[in-house]
């Protein structure tokens, strides 16, 4: 037995303590995920299981006192807005909970039309759904949408014949047409390495951590990820650093040409394409703040539409503007102060208008006739 002086020192505790880590962390991964994560994205993206889709599959996440990505990434604690995250996600690894019924439309795009944000029956999905009757599967992936291959698996994994996709487009997509390209998924070892250095325990680490570097008790230094101003009624509110940038110039013609190819592509099997134009935040509040400059995107936006006039484009950032002005007088938002995307007001100003325009493009499709499923083989 070694001497009691011996036990403080380090080659003693060293092993020791990582021993302790380690079993703390394997421990960490059979209890319930909202234990030591503060969203969805950050845990299902990486680990378990997954398919077509972006996070692992047959997932159910539920976490009550989730908060907002940019008061996470500026390590603000009193900017956040603690609410409900209630995700599940299907067997493709979707967030689309109801895998087996028929379906005659598709949403694509990114976090924005996810539903993480919102309470189930409020998401883009389900509040399009209610103003056309149509049965819409949620496709979205965060940060950029699924490929066009990946699009067309999966249509032919729903057994579709015919109907309608909708493509949500967010306008920090304007200036990173690249990356908005790239496919998120992990395949083989990739997934296995993501695996094994996700770690439950750093998660908590980090919130400790980020407890004692708070400004108060020693220097913030995460407040230079996000900007931050106030409303007019005083209170704070964050904004990612690329929407306050403008979009790239070639951003609206590189757009307009790979919804053109994906149009083509989608009128060969018998569908439609819908294009939503999805406004940021800053773009929808800039007006309303005190030196805050204006961007190009609105312009950019309005750029694409006309590069478009053969697709179906429903550009919400004019009714998001004139809402949100009127909603501030009320002292109510249509986003989140603490995050990047829209609340469910902010999605029903966009639901709604998308419901006018698409019931008076055309009719709408048939019930289609559902084919045998053929599934992917999981990744």
């Amino acid at each position: 037995m070694p001497a009691r002086h011996s036990r403080f020192r380090l080659g003693y505790l060293l092993p020791r303590i990582l021993v302790l880590w380690a079993v703390l962390d394997v421990s960490l991964r059979f209890a319930p995920p909202q234990w030591y994560t503060f969203r969805l994205h950050e845990f299902a993206m990486v680990t378990g299981s997954h398919n077509l889709g972006p996070f692992r599959t047959d997932l159910v996440y539920q976490n009550s006192q989730a908060y907002g990505d940019l008061s996470e990434l500026s390590n603000c604690a009193e900017c956040r807005q603690y609410r409900p995250m209630d995700v599940h996600t299907d067997s493709r690894g979707f967030a689309d909970p109801v895998s087996a019924r028929s379906y005659n439309a598709i949403l694509v795009g990114d976090s924005f039309c996810i539903g993480a944000e919102q309470p189930e029956g409020a998401t883009l999905a389900s509040q399009i759904s209610e103003r056309t009757g149509l049965s819409i599967y949620n496709a979205c992936s965060p940060i950029r949408s699924i490929s066009r291959e990946n699009l067309q698996l999966l249509i032919g994994q729903l057994g579709i014949t015919h109907g309608t996709v909708f493509f949500e487009l967010m306008d920090w997509s304007l200036g990173n047409f690249g990356a908005a390209q790239q496919d998120p998924g992990f395949s083989g070892f990739d997934l296995l390495s993501k695996n094994l250095e996700y770690s439950p325990l750093a998660n908590i680490s980090r919130e400790l951590v980020g407890r004692a570097y708070d400004g108060r008790v020693m220097p913030n230094p995460y407040t230079a990820n996000v900007v931050r101003k106030n409303l007019p009624d005083g209170r704070p509110i964050l904004f990612q650093l690329d929407d306050v940038r403008d979009g790239a110039p070639d951003g609206p013609k590189l757009w307009a040409k790979y919804f053109r190819v994906l149009d083509r592509e989608l009128r060969r099997r018998n569908f439609q394409l819908v294009v939503i134009l999805v406004p940021s935040k800053y773009t929808v509040y800039q007006r309303l703040l005190a030196n805050a400059r204006a961007t190009n995107k609105s312009a950019e936006f309005a750029e694409l539409t006309a590069e478009l006039p053969d697709v179906n484009v429903v550009n919400t950032t004019s009714a998001l503007q004139q809402r949100a002005a009127e909603a501030l007088r009320n002292g109510s938002l249509l986003y989140w102060r603490d995050d990047t995307h829209w609340n469910a007001a902010g999605v029903s100003v966009a639901a709604e208008l998308v419901g006018k325009i698409y019931t008076s493009m055309r009719p709408a499709p048939a019930t289609p006739k559902i084919e045998s499923v053929s599934e992917r083989r999981p990744r």
